[in-house]
Order: structure tokens, then C-alpha cells, then sequence
């Protein structure tokens, strides 16, 4: 097994495509042989820096290289669903950038296609379950310490972190829901969702009331279109009783901050800095541990982890059956936001 190697195509190959090649020359498995961009210019650059002679305008002629066995999708999500499915067809494993697709139903296409042609399909808006936080997370709740979980509450703020206008200004399809599904929901609160599925276990949706707002700092004038959200506020309902709130918010005159809170009949986490709450001796105690996050070396376990997936035939830890159930449930936020009322999984 140590000695396979796993030949990679990467399609996409702008700032989050080079990530991914960067994270591929970290790897013992795998090795990225093949690039494919409409960008002539992001395609030279790319090819020049990471030494890749294999370049393509058109992805399609990558998908035909015999000796390619995987791929790597990190384009604007409203070509993830064709190009995994095409990927699939030509029996190319599969890691799809985040958000998995434009809806649900694109995203379920690409699980049945990656099913029926046996190849493995991993989303990368698990990257957040490689953290050392979830891990332990993962670890107390798996053991009990916190009893029956009812409640859990995940914030994602940024001050000022609009894609296409304060950060990755080239990036104007962020701002356009024709072209990006959404906004700050699908873009970054894809990762809250995906995270509080894998701690909380086997979770099935069943609805959600959620609100949206977009204007933040005034009028922004931009020659593009502009109309997916800056902030999204989602109450979900679960099987089983439990509830989760996920506020998410590109843009805030907040100062900017993430947590993750959990409460359980026996304990409660918050995850940044991580710190259990429980009882001991009848009175309240809290123990915190200094983790640290490295993002870099996250990004190295997401590539490696989908390496070995594929060369063990097993499943990633980063499923694309999981990253449907988050489209599922920013599906019913974004339908109830637009309804003003509670939507259930049966109306998508």
C-alpha cells in the first residue's frame, strides 16, 4: 500500500486550486500530474509553479488521461455538479470544494453518480473536522460527558470578509446567486453545518426557520450583481429533539469572532478556546485546553485523508453523502428566509 501513488488532476487553479496543489506535494500517496482552467494565465502560473506539464483549457480532456485517478474540483460551485458527475463517469475519484454544489438536487446527482460508478466522493466543507477541537469534541461526546445533547449554537463572524469586495476582490461570482447558490449561508456557514453533523451523530433534518439580510456599511456601488446575503440567521430542527442555531455573517459592525457551543443534560463544550462545563462535588467546574489551530497542516489531513479513502477503498471522513444533508438544510434555510415561515425537508 505504501508504495501506490495516486495521480491527481486538479480543475481550478486559482488561489483555492493552488492550496490543494500545495497540499498534494506534501503527500507520500499522491502527486498532482494534470491541471485544467478556462484561465489561460492562472493555468500557466500554476503549471510554472508547481512544475506540471499536463495543462488543459477544457476539463474534459484532463478526465481522459488513462493514468489519472482522481480529481480535485475547486472552481465557482455552479459547475461542481457537471464536473463531478463527468469526473465520476470517466471513473475518476472525486474531492469537490465547498459549497458542494447550487442545491440539493445537484448535490444528490453527484452522490448517485459517484455511487454508480464506484468511486469515491469527498466535499471539502468537512475541512473543519480535522481540527484538534472537533477531535476532542468528537471524543467527549462519543464518551458521554455530556449526557443528552439538546441544544447547540455555531457563530461564524467576519467584520468586513465579503468575497468580490473586501477579500478575494477578482472573485465577483461570489456576490452572484446564479453563480455561487447564495451567500454568506453557503459560502462559510457550509463548514458550522458539516461540523455539527459530524459531532452530533447520525443528525436527520427536519426543518428550518431562518432569516437573511444583505446591506451592511450602505450602498456598495459595484458593476456586478450583487444579491445573495451578508448575514443568515437558521433555527433547525432535528429528529429527536434537538435544535441548533447557526448564525453566519460575511459582513458586521460586530467585532469579529467564532464559537461553537454545545449543551448537554450532564456537561456543555464551547470550542474556541475548548473548554469543558460540567459538576464536580456539586459545584460548577470548567476545564480548557490550549489546541491551537493549524490550517495548513488541516488542509495536508483533508488531501491525505482522501488519499488513503481511495486507496483502502473506504469512505473519506468527508462523505459526500454528509455534504448533502448540508445542502439539504441551506436548501430550507434559504426557502424559508424567502417564504418568511418555517419550511420542513419535504418541501425541497
Amino acid at each position: 500500500m505504501s508504495g501506490r501513488v495516486l495521480n491527481f488532476g486538479v480543475i481550478g487553479v486559482g488561489v483555492i486550486g493552488r492550496t490543494h496543489l500545495q497540499a498534494l506535494m506534501a503527500q507520500k500517496n499522491a502527486r498532482a500530474i494534470a491541471l485544467a482552467d478556462i484561465n489561460e494565465d492562472a493555468l500557466k502560473f500554476a503549471a510554472e509553479k508547481f512544475n506540471i506539464e499536463k495543462c488543459f483549457r477544457d476539463y474534459h480532456d484532463l478526465l481522459e488521461l488513462k493514468d489519472l485517478d482522481a480529481v480535485i474540483v475547486a472552481t465557482p460551485p455552479f459547475n461542481h455538479a457537471e464536473i463531478t458527475c463527468d469526473a465520476a463517469a470517466a471513473g475518476k475519484h472525486v474531492l469537490c470544494e465547498k459549497p458542494m454544489a447550487m442545491n440539493s438536487r445537484e448535490a444528490a446527482k453527484m452522490v448517485e453518480a459517484c455511487k454508480r460508478a464506484g468511486v469515491k466522493l469527498g466535499i471539502c466543507s468537512a475541512r473543519s473536522r480535522l481540527s484538534p477541537q472537533a477531535e476532542m469534541a468528537k471524543q467527549y461526546i462519543d464518551g458521554g460527558k455530556l449526557g443528552k445533547i439538546y441544544y447547540a449554537r455555531f457563530t461564524t463572524i467576519r467584520r468586513r470578509g465579503r468575497p468580490g469586495i473586501d477579500i478575494l476582490k477578482e472573485s465577483k461570482w461570489f456576490l452572484d446567486s446564479s453563480k455561487a447558490g447564495g451567500g454568506a449561508l453557503i459560502d462559510i456557514g457550509c463548514y458550522d453545518i458539516d461540523l455539527a453533523l459530524y459531532l452530533l451523530g447520525d443528525l436527520k433534518p427536519v426543518s428550518v426557520s431562518a432569516t437573511t439580510f444583505r446591506g451592511v456599511g450602505g450602498r456598495l456601488r459595484l458593476e456586478t450583481r450583487y444579491d445573495v446575503e451578508e448575514h443568515s440567521s437558521a433555527f433547525v430542527r432535528f429528529e429527536g429533539g434537538l435544535s441548533i442555531s447557526f448564525e453566519t455573517t460575511w459582513a458586521a459592525n460586530i467585532n469579529p469572532y467564532q464559537e461553537v457551543l454545545i449543551f448537554g443534560s450532564r456537561g456543555g463544550l464551547r470550542l474556541n478556546p475548548f473548554t469543558y462545563f460540567g459538576e464536580k462535588d456539586g459545584r460548577g467546574v470548567a476545564i480548557s485546553y490550549d489546541l491551537g489551530v493549524d490550517w495548513t497542516s488541516i488542509q495536508n489531513l483533508l488531501i491525505e485523508d482522501f488519499v488513503m479513502a481511495c486507496l483502502e477503498d473506504r469512505p473519506p471522513r468527508t462523505p459526500g453523502e454528509d455534504g448533502l444533508k448540508v445542502m439539504q438544510i441551506i436548501d430550507m434555510a434559504y426557502k424559508s428566509a424567502k417564504l418568511g415561515r418555517e419550511v420542513r425537508i419535504e418541501e425541497i
